[in-house]
């Protein structure tokens, strides 16, 4: 085996190397954005809900106001 093989083929294994780390790390930040877009998916639900019983509070807030206002006779003329 010539030197110029023996460094052609040290070259490949530091670049397969390199490679694998670079395969690793997004490895992982993949699993870290899997597990993020999960929590932000939780959180989303959670505001929904809540920002559903708010509009139903308010809605019923007013509804119950007309009410209010109709039976102390407020239509009359």
């Amino acid at each position: 085996m010539t030197p110029c093989e023996i460094g052609r083929l040290k070259m490949q294994s530091e670049g397969a190397g390199q490679l694998e780390r670079r395969i690793n790390a997004l490895e992982m930040r993949n699993a870290v954005d899997d597990v993020h877009r999960a929590n932000v998916a939780g959180r989303l639900g959670a505001i929904e809900d809540t920002l559903k019983w708010l509009v139903r509070l308010v809605i019923g807030g007013l509804l119950m106001a007309g009410v209010t206002y109709a039976m102390q006779g407020g239509f009359a003329l």
